[in-house]
């Protein structure tokens, strides 16, 4: 059982620190506090990782059905 920063799981899951700590406090990551830190068990984030995760950010865009006319 390896312990890793939340800067280091921040880095395997492609996100920052800040939102490594919010899935923490959603209970979507365990995560044990040594004095003002989170550590987490490195299995465990990877194991999060791989479970397919939604894209963030706004969806794209429908391509729309817009048809010229031909005289």
């Amino acid at each position: 059982m390896k312990l890793i920063t939340t800067n280091s799981a921040a880095e395997i899951l492609g996100v920052t620190p800040v939102r490594v700590r919010q899935l923490i406090q959603q209970g979507q990551l365990r995560s044990v506090k040594h004095g003002r830190d989170h550590l987490l068990e490195e299995d465990v984030v990877h194991q999060f990782n791989r479970q397919g995760r939604r894209p963030g950010g706004r969806p794209p865009k429908k391509k729309s059905r817009k048809r010229l006319r031909v005289r």
